[in-house]
């Protein structure tokens, strides 16, 4: 059996950059041993099946080990897809396309646009839990082969955050020194005996570039020294820590961040989020999406 699948490069302004994800689109239901078999013959990070037959909740993710919660970059390159085969709610200048996951519905907004597709940007609602014991800088200095001076501590401080993922978000002085931290796994794993974090979010203020606001990068014992993962799973965090801050005023804020470099599929977030007292932090996330290739899987 041929399954068409497709291949795009999400939060990239540019082809071959930003996140590789494949899309597999199918009209038969798979099984979920089937979707991981598939998903590691792509051998990326996560990979999205959008089964027709199904109306309420065509789309899915999985890994190699079984399915996973959408992140930003997956829920871009499913609607990207949707948008093409129609599956999409016409809204004039624009379509809409609902994900449900974990009790709740993320809708998206995709861009018409004269060439096909324009910027896809979908909309949450955030309920975040925040926890400011955290270990020393000295300890996380350490524990990422940096020097404490490195990690700021004037305007925002080390917060542990949980949207969908509870996440240790550390803010450092320059995105140079973001790149080149370094875990300690030994040092990690003693460190975390402490939280409950399973990842590490690194940001500094500005890119390499310093056309964007922010650079970001994610770490953990599973990610090896010179990759950088895509970062829009943390996006939900790292939104509820800048939302959280007594220096973000009421209102709505616009940021854009970037993480890895040229050389490693740079990929470009955008971000609107609105503080509004004693209410949830909204939020909107978007980006460019571009695709790269089409083709079939041959499956037995």
């Amino acid at each position: 059996m041929a399954i068409q699948y497709f291949l795009l490069d999400v939060f990239a302004d540019v082809p071959f950059q930003g996140t590789q994800v494949p899309v597999v689109v199918t009209e038969r239901e798979l099984a979920d041993t089937d979707k991981q078999l598939i998903a590691s013959e792509f051998q990326q990070s996560e990979t999205v099946f959008l089964e027709t037959s199904k109306k309420d909740a065509p789309a899915s993710v999985y890994t190699d080990s079984g399915q996973t919660i959408f992140g930003a970059h997956t829920i871009l390159g499913a609607s990207y897809i949707a948008h093409e085969l129609g599956m999409t709610q016409d809204q004039g200048t624009y379509t809409s396309f609902e994900i449900s996951q974990n009790n709740q519905t993320i809708k998206v907004f995709i861009d018409k646009a004269p060439a096909g597709v324009g910027s896809i940007q979908f909309a949450r609602t955030l309920q975040p839990s925040f926890d400011r014991f955290t270990p020393s800088l000295s300890r996380i200095a350490k524990a990422l082969n940096t020097e404490e001076k490195h990690i700021s501590f004037s305007k925002y401080r080390p917060m542990v955050v949980s949207v969908d993922t509870p996440t240790l978000i550390i803010p450092f002085t320059r995105s140079e020194h973001v790149l080149a931290a370094r875990l300690n796994v030994d040092l990690w794993q003693d460190m975390m005996s402490e939280t409950y974090a399973a990842d590490i979010f690194l940001f500094a203020p500005k890119s390499q570039g310093e056309s964007e606001n922010f650079h970001g990068r994610i770490l953990n014992p599973n990610v090896a020294y010179n990759v950088y993962p895509p970062i829009g799973n943390v996006m939900p965090e790292f939104i509820a820590y800048l939302a959280e801050q007594n220096e973000t005023a009421d209102g709505t804020h616009t940021f854009s961040i970037d993480r890895g470099s040229e050389r490693t599929r740079r990929s470009v977030l955008r971000v609107e989020f609105d503080k509004r007292p004693r209410k949830s932090t909204q939020c909107r996330i978007g980006g460019r999406v571009i695709k790269m290739g089409v083709g079939n899987l041959l499956f037995p």
